[in-house]
């Protein structure tokens, strides 16, 4: 399956049926916002005019949540028509029923499907919902913590600073993230870490595809001189190029 197939591309998401790519490409003038079928195909661009960093897909596959200017903006696929959802925001990530979390000033927030906004807990980034909603993983100066979204308590996951980029396997029970530009897993109940030794460095942004594409991971990797995205088969450990990037490409996430 050919998910990329053209140069310059950073950040894919996975939409949640896995049918689509969303990715952000300099190929047209700055940093723009594509979707792309999973199987190949010719890209759609659906932002133009300021650069677009962080695509987060809706739940429901139909807009996508990007940061332009400094705002959280909902991009819909069938078109791109836009609407500001938060105002100096950033890193925005969606709860399967639709709560959206972001980061503002260095901390973590959460915004209600009714459009209410309230801090959740201070010095977090990065946020990534669980799949069955009860948890944020997100990374804090002290390492990876885990989140509960009704209270803000935090139980911390990983003990080194400098640990990254949380993204959960499909299934909920283990977390890739990043540590010293290698990528590592970690067990979510015992907190035993360990390197995903198969996979080379330097490397980071891991994203797990939906559960329907199968174990695939896709992250950055620095080749070259270059951060190109890759898609790993952690089965296999078969390792493909989906870019050859001219510019840096960051924050691969599903």
């Amino acid at each position: 399956m050919e998910l990329i197939s053209s140069a310059n591309g950073m950040s894919p998401a996975w939409s949640p049926d896995g049918r689509h790519i969303a990715f952000l490409s300099n190929r047209a003038e700055g940093w723009d916002l594509y979707i792309v079928d999973s199987a190949g195909g010719e890209p759609q661009r659906l932002t133009s005019g300021a650069t677009a960093d962080d695509p987060a897909w809706h739940p429901h596959g139909a807009a996508i949540a990007v940061e332009r200017r400094g705002r959280i903006e909902l991009v819909q696929i069938d078109g791109g028509a836009r609407e500001t959802l938060v105002e100096n925001a950033s890193q925005p990530a969606w709860s399967p029923d639709g709560q959206l979390a972001f980061v503002r000033n260095g901390d973590l927030w959460l915004r209600a499907p009714d459009g209410d906004e309230s801090p959740l807990l201070v010095d977090a980034a990065q946020p990534a919902w669980s799949p069955d909603g009860k948890s944020v993983a997100v990374a804090r100066h002290s390492g990876i913590a885990l989140v509960d979204p009704a209270h803000g308590d935090a139980r911390p996951l990983t003990d080194q600073r400098g640990d990254q980029s949380p993204a959960w396997r499909p299934r909920g029970d283990r977390l890739a993230f990043v540590r010293r530009a290698a990528l590592h897993t970690v067990n979510c109940a015992a907190g035993e870490a360990e390197p995903l030794g198969a996979l080379p460095s330097p490397a980071g942004a891991p994203a797990y595809a939906p559960t329907t594409q199968g174990p695939l991971l896709a992250f950055h990797l620095h080749q070259a001189g270059n951060w190109n995205i890759a898609v790993a088969n952690l089965h296999t450990a078969e390792i493909r190029l989906l870019t050859e990037a001219t510019w840096i490409s960051w924050n691969a996430r599903a």
